[in-house]
């Protein structure tokens, strides 16, 4: 190899190193795998202190079937103080088994008794923050998850431009829970185009 296919092969491995690399990452992140030592998508939650995880059996399946191992649900506690009284109350977050259809449930414990239960409604790629977005001293719990259309083009008058599969850019729902007199309720919800994963920092915005 001469001095410049040197050149050239160095420019193209320069180049395609982020590529590659971005390809595994969101490969990762697609295939979340439950875990006893961390949270199901990560560090990634604000204002919430883990103290546990625990991910679902699998039955006669077997751990060592790695596929259905990727599918498992699993149960995060954290404890955050949501009121602004000072105590922390604790979060229960149930992930359903799946991949990206997986199910999220919320439930909201104060003095170890269940005083609200929240859910994604429906939709795919469900995630959560809790975040005091009012700046009335009490937190709010924000659920978002996509909504796919899964038509395809050429039927109902869907285009290559306008489709919107399961892998694609699609619509994602966001519903914004409220505390008041010591539960949630639903306070707020929109739609939004904006392509966005549950594995990403920013909150959607209509």
């Amino acid at each position: 190899m001469n001095r410049n296919q040197f050149i050239v092969v160095l420019v193209i491995t320069m180049f395609m190193c982020p590529l590659i690399s971005n390809a595994g990452d969101v490969a990762d992140r697609l295939t979340v795998q439950p875990s006893s030592a961390k949270p199901f998508f990560g560090y990634k939650y604000e204002n919430i202190k883990w103290v546990e995880h625990s991910r679902d059996a699998l039955g006669d399946q077997g751990v060592e079937n790695a596929d259905e191992a990727y599918r498992q649900g699993q149960t995060d506690i954290g404890l955050s103080d949501l009121d602004g009284d000072g105590k922390d109350e604790t979060l229960k977050v149930i992930w359903g088994g799946g991949v990206s259809d997986h199910s999220l449930k919320i439930e909201v414990l104060k003095d170890e008794k269940v005083v609200s239960t929240l859910h994604n409604e429906f939709g795919i790629q469900p995630n959560f923050k809790v975040e005091d977005v009012d700046n009335d001293g009490k937190k709010e719990i924000i659920i978002w998850s996509g909504l796919w259309d899964f038509r395809l083009p050429g039927e109902d008058g869907v285009t290559e431009e306008t489709c919107e599969g399961h892998s694609q850019p699609h619509r994602y729902v966001v519903a914004t829970y409220k505390l008041m007199r010591g539960e949630y309720y639903l306070w707020d919800a929109y739609t939004t185009k904006k392509k966005y994963e549950p594995f990403c920092e920013e909150q959607p915005i209509g």
